[in-house]
């Protein structure tokens, strides 16, 4: 088990730490901010210069088997 801070991280240091792309933290927050806040995986906070999301919640998120891009299929012949 990794140990993570327990910090507010703004999109380019999430996207930095968890090796996605920034766009893609954006979109998953643009996301997120539609669900009730008791329903979200990742804890966020507006700040005047963008959002932020807490760090163990973004690990946690990373961690998760059902998150990342799909395999590649194998085609039948």
């Amino acid at each position: 088990m990794q140990v993570t801070e327990q910090i507010w991280v703004n999109l380019t240091e999430g996207a930095e730490l968890t090796g996605y792309n920034r766009e893609y933290i954006k979109k998953l927050v643009i996301k997120l901010t539609k669900l009730p806040e008791d329903e979200r995986e990742i804890k966020l906070r507006k700040r005047s210069n963008g959002w932020e999301l807490w760090l163990p919640d973004l690990f946690a998120w990373r961690e998760n088997p059902r998150r990342g891009p799909r395999g590649k299929h194998k085609q039948t012949a």
